[in-house]
């Protein structure tokens, strides 16, 4: 199998109405949701036999993403330990930073304990 984006993987988000709070703006929570679907789409890529449980995330939200707007978040791996990776994921709209990420994810066996990568 041939893996395109090696170490990286980009995700594009379309801003829909349904994703707007009270103020017009890219609701926090679905930013979120993607900020962690894209770091563990990554994951998947890199280590497709394995499973993974997101265990810490520090988000930075630097600007709104609003209705009709095109998110292209982008995530790179930066650390990997013995049961731990930590994914960085940036997310922008026309090349303008909106928001960053590092999530830590841990590695579960079958019986959802903690096993090396």
């Amino acid at each position: 199998m041939i893996k395109p984006y090696e170490g990286t993987l980009r995700n594009a988000f379309l801003v829909r109405s349904e994703h707007l709070n009270h103020h017009g703006n890219l609701f926090g929570g679905d930013m979120m949701a993607k900020i962690d679907e894209t770091a563990y789409c990554l994951l998947r890529q890199e280590h497709e036999e394995k499973t993974f449980v997101t265990r810490a995330a520090e988000i930075s939200f630097e600007r709104p993403a609003r209705l009709g707007d095109v998110v292209v978040f982008e995530a790179h791996i930066l650390n990997v330990g013995n049961t731990s990776i930590q994914v960085e994921v940036f997310g922008s709209v026309s090349g303008v930073a909106i928001c960053s990420a590092c999530m830590t994810y841990v590695c579960l066996d079958a019986g959802g304990k903690k096993t090396p990568i």
